[in-house]
C-alpha cells in the first residue's frame, strides 16, 4: 500500500511523489546448509529403504509353508547335547527326521499308546523319533538306546523329509539345516 505526500504548500497530496520501495535484500543460501540438508536426506533415504528391504522372523529363516517351527532354529550355537530336535508341521502332514544321514525311526503316538490310559499316568515312550498326528509334530531327543543317545560336539546338519498324509511319502518334500553342539 503506498501512502501519499504532502508536497508542503497547500496540503495536497499526490502519488507521484510518494517515497519509493525499495525490495529486501534476499538471504545467500550457505553451501554447507545445502550439503547438511542433502546428507541427512539420503540418510532418512537409506533408513526407509533398509527398514521396506528386511527380512525377518519366518521370511529370514527359510521355511517351506509346510513347516510351522523347528527346534533348534537353523544355525543355533550352544546347543546342548540332550536337546530335543522337533519339527512343527501344518495340519495333513507328516514326516521324518534324518540327524548326520541317519534316518531315525519313527513310531506314532497314537500307536504305541495304550487305548486306555488313566490322567495322570506316564507312559514310558520308545528311544525314537515320536510322531503326534493329532498335533502334526515328530520329535526326537537322544536318550539311552535310542540310534543317537546323545550329540557329539561340532556341528550336526538334520533333513526333515515331509509329505501329505494323503499323497504318502513317495510325494515327499524335504528341509534341511543345521546347528552346533558346544
Amino acid at each position: 500500500m503506498q501512502k501519499a505526500c504532502s508536497n508542503g504548500e497547500n496540503g495536497d497530496v499526490t502519488l507521484d511523489q510518494a517515497p519509493e520501495i525499495k525490495p529486501t535484500k534476499r538471504r545467500q543460501i550457505k553451501l554447507e546448509s545445502v550439503l547438511v540438508s542433502l546428507g541427512i536426506l539420503v540418510g532418512v533415504m537409506f533408513v526407509i529403504y533398509g527398514l521396506n528391504s528386511a527380512t525377518t522372523g519366518r521370511d529370514a529363516l527359510g521355511y517351506p509353508d509346510e513347516i510351522i517351527d523347528i527346534s533348534p532354529a537353523p544355525n543355533d550355537r550352544q546347543v546342548l547335547s540332550q536337546t530335543e530336535i522337533s519339527v512343527n508341521l501344518q495340519d495333513g502332514y507328516e514326516a521324518v527326521l534324518i540327524l548326520d544321514g541317519i534316518e531315525i525311526p519313527t513310531t506314532r503316538l497314537e500307536d504305541f499308546v495304550p487305548v486306555v490310559v488313566k490322567p495322570g499316568q506316564q507312559i514310558e515312550l520308545p528311544p525314537t523319533a515320536i510322531y503326534d498326528q493329532g498335533n502334526s509334530l515328530i520329535r526326537f531327543e537322544p536318550t539311552a538306546g535310542a540310534v543317537i543317545e546323545k550329540y557329539s560336539v561340532g556341528v550336526h546338519k538334520v533333513k526333515c523329509i515331509f509329505w501329505r498324509i494323503e499323497d504318502g511319502r513317495k510325494a515327499a518334500r524335504s528341509f534341511e539345516w543345521s546347528f552346533e553342539v558346544l
